[in-house]
Order: C-alpha cells, then structure tokens, then sequence
C-alpha cells in the first residue's frame, strides 16, 4: 500500500482521536502492521505507545499520553463508538481526577474502570474492576471518564485523606458540570468512613478544610452589596 494512500486513510478516521490511532483501528480500515511500521520508520507516523500511533500535528494534545492509554483498552473501536457503551474501560480515581481539573494529585499510574476483570503487561495502566452506566460516565476532551461526583465517590472508596478529598471537592465547585448536592449524594456511603454521619456533613468538612475556591472568593470581593444582601438578608 502506498504510504500517501495510508495517511490519508488514517486522518480520515482518527479526527475525534486527535490524530491517534490504534494497529487494531488501522487494520479495520485496511492498513496493516507491515504498513504501519513503514510509516512509523519514515517518521510520517510517532509511536506514541505500545499498539498506538500518532499523525503529524498531534504533539499539541495536552492529554495525549492518557489519550492513548485509553484507546489501547479497547484498540478495535473508535473513540465515538464507545461514548455510550458501559462495558468499555474509563478514565478513573486519580486520573479521571486529572482529567477534570480537580484537586492536586499527580496519578503515578493511569486508572481505568472497567466492567470486568482485566490485565496488562503496562506498568504505567492500572484496572479497577467497576460497575459503569450512563450516568456514572462522561467525555472530556473525547475521552470517556466517570463524572465528578462518581470520581470523588471512588477517591473516597480508596479512602483518599481528608487534605486531598478536600481540594478535589473544592475545585469541583468551580465546574460547571458539578452539584454539591450530587457530590454529596455521591459521597454519602463513604460519610461514616471520615467520622460523619452524611454526604452532606461530609462535604461541609471537606470545604471547611480546603477553604473556598478562588472564584467564590472574587464573587464576594467585587459582588455589589445588594447581592451579598441577597444571599445574606438583614435582620429585622
């Protein structure tokens, strides 16, 4: 196969995969190993991984390591094919934490969540075995992840400590997609764990201890009086 042929197949399927893709993705279009190794040897395709490569002008992908880990959990299928389907891996725990901007732990490993039991020979992927539906994941940047509250759910689960659950809750406020009151929820059977009795006291302390986030703090710096009497009316 002609290698210009080749590369215009692969930017034709790996647009919602910012330029990555799998040897199992390429070879449902047609494009074989041999081929792959060719393109990979010339330098016009980057191994970015084990079974994933990238196409020119990918490198500005600010989560492309991750990006790619995930694809190589399910390597046959585009990254739109498994938007809605629960028995494929998501970014999870700590990883799904970075993925959404929230708190200030640095994953050593990427974290999946996967439906049933799975393994790998990558030192750098790690499995928890998890029941996933629909409203226990969404996307972000492309990549299928579970949601804030199920993420916060599940540092908890690994019994996270209070300091950094704390600064993952507080940075959630700042997201448009997050509830305190699903956070809360979310959190609710963990409570106890962390000495207290719901989701909601929980939360409370968690916010207590991290403190308000930035935005609410400029909020009450430049919001004029009458809306802060609004929120905190006059006594009479």
């Amino acid at each position: 196969m002609r290698t210009a042929y080749a590369l215009r197949t692969l930017f034709s399927v790996a647009g919602s995969q910012r330029g990555l893709i799998t040897t199992a993705q390429a070879a449902r279009v047609g494009i074989d190993r041999t081929t792959l190794t060719r393109l990979a040897t010339s330098e016009a395709l980057t191994r970015v991984r084990h079974g994933v490569y990238a196409l020119p002008g990918s490198d500005h992908d600010p989560h492309q390591d991750l990006r790619a880990a995930w694809l190589g959990t399910d390597p046959k299928r585009f990254a739109d094919e498994r938007a809605h389907d629960p028995s494929s891996p998501a970014v999870s725990h700590a990883s799904a934490a970075a993925l959404h901007g929230i708190g200030e732990v640095i994953p050593a490993r990427h974290t999946f969540a996967a439906p049933t039991r799975k393994q790998t020979r990558q030192s750098d992927i790690h499995y928890r075995r998890a029941t996933l539906d629909d409203s226990g994941v969404t996307a972000v940047d492309g990549i299928v992840v579970t949601t804030i509250p199920r993420t916060i759910a599940d540092l908890a689960t690994e019994h996270t400590d209070m300091e950094h659950l704390a600064t993952v809750v507080r940075d959630a406020t700042g997201v448009p997609q997050a509830d305190l009151g699903d956070i809360a929820a979310a959190l609710n059977p963990h409570a106890p764990a962390y000495g207290h009795a719901t989701g909601v006291n929980l939360v409370r302390a968690l916010l207590e201890i991290a403190g308000p986030p930035a935005a609410a703090l400029q909020i009450l710096q430049y919001a004029p009086s009458a809306l802060v009497s609004r929120v905190v009316p006059e006594r009479t």
